[in-house]
């Protein structure tokens, strides 16, 4: 006859829990950082815009405007015409 404490899981023990890939939910929030903005992010959490004008520095790693946002995007523009 089976032992009954040997038939139940441990489960305080996170090492003995195992997950299924397929039924797993990612909780993380893939989308541009930069505020107001909803398209999905490709570089270090932007999308290819942000990205651009986080080089810049026009925008910070959480997605805010620099303080001087508005001189840097004058220069930005006019980089951006010049290059065209």
């Amino acid at each position: 006859m089976a032992d009954k404490k040997n038939d139940k899981q441990d489960y305080s023990n996170p090492k003995v829990q195992t997950q299924v890939p397929g039924k797993v939910i990612s909780m993380d929030d893939y989308r541009c950082h930069a505020d107001g903005c909803k398209a999905k992010s490709t570089k270090a959490g932007f999308c290819e815009e942000h990205f651009a004008w986080f080089k810049a520095g026009l925008i910070t790693k959480e997605g805010a405007k620099a303080q001087d946002f508005e001189k840097k995007y004058y220069q930005y523009v006019a980089a951006q015409k010049k290059a065209a």
